[in-house]
């Protein structure tokens, strides 16, 4: 990273630090939804632009990061807000590890259709496996639990909370693509034959990489619970798993600030949206198609080249 990007990192940590002296309460929330969604974006980013596999089911580890820690919370006496979080994180990086068993056989059209399969699969077991899972009428009346003795039922601490737990994330996801395995997966994702010829376990590396990647969007989708004090089957549903499709790609899959970017546009336009119009969802299908057609590279990619 160069001085230009340390730069733009340090700027963004002191804007998200002191914003909600600044901001009114509604956009207190909408920033912790941001920041708590450009996590999973940028798990999905990793996913496509380091390990280059196109996943049309992410939100299975959103979803069952969320289900998870919920489902802690609610029959595990005392069990405290980390590790209901962990819960959920762990959990998530299982149910990637197991999927992946099957996922790193196939590359291409298949992958994102395997993908496809298993978020249709799951999401359909969650919504029928109502005594567990509440299936459509969700979960709710979970609790809150103290962090340290810090009550998290504020909305500040919450974000600050939220904040530091996810920019720890972001920064191991900074770190993990200069690590040994993070370059074993761009030679993977440059040429998958030359990577086997060279020597590397290419079936092993993408499997780590899965369930790395599911471990965060795991902690993503535990605190998002949190956050909503509430979860349905929309967390692990198909229109998730476009949205956080649409969210990398609005922002830039080739820059590691698309998901932050991608995910601002996203929320904030879900919500002012939604509040003219009940076709707000075809709006944001208009744009994403705009984007795709005239901005192939993202909105950061856009900019970087009229440069």
């Amino acid at each position: 990273m160069n001085k230009k990007h340390w730069f733009i990192g340090i700027a963004a940590i002191l804007v998200a630090v002191i914003f909600p002296f600044v901001a009114p309460k509604f956009q207190l929330r909408m920033f912790t939804e941001i920041i708590i969604l450009t996590l999973f974006a940028m798990t999905w980013k990793m996913m496509l632009n380091e390990g280059g596999m196109f996943s049309f089911g992410h939100a299975v580890y959103f979803g069952i990061g969320a289900y998870a820690s919920v489902l802690g919370w609610l029959h595990i006496p005392g069990l405290s807000f980390l590790s209901g979080i962990l819960l959920g994180a762990f959990s998530a990086a299982l149910t990637a590890f197991i999927l992946g068993a099957f996922l790193v056989r196939m590359s291409g059209t298949y992958f994102a259709l395997l993908t496809l399969a298993f978020n249709q699969l799951i999401w359909a077991i969650v919504w029928k496996w109502r005594d567990v899972t509440g299936g459509d009428d969700g979960l709710g009346k979970f609790p809150k639990p103290d962090l340290l003795g810090i009550s998290l039922k504020n909305p500040v601490t919450f974000y600050y909370v939220s904040l530091f737990i996810i920019g720890l994330c972001l920064f191991a996801c900074w770190y993990f693509v200069r690590t040994p395995l993070g370059n074993i997966c761009a030679s993977i994702k440059s040429n998958e034959e030359r990577a086997k010829f060279i020597g590397f376990n290419v079936s092993a590396s993408k499997l780590t990489f899965l369930t790395i990647l599911g471990f965060f969007a795991g902690i993503s989708g535990a605190l998002y619970a949190q956050f909503q004090e509430f979860i349905a089957t929309s967390v692990i549903d198909g229109l998730m798993s476009t949205n956080v499709l649409f969210m990398a790609y609005i922002g830039g899959t080739g820059y590691f600030w698309g998901p932050i970017v991608g995910s601002a546009i996203f929320v904030y336009l879900s919500e002012y949206l939604s509040s003219f119009t009940d076709r707000w969802e075809f709006i944001l299908g208009v744009i994403f198609i705009m984007v795709v057609l005239f901005a192939p590279q993202g909105i950061l990619g856009t900019f970087r080249r009229k440069k």
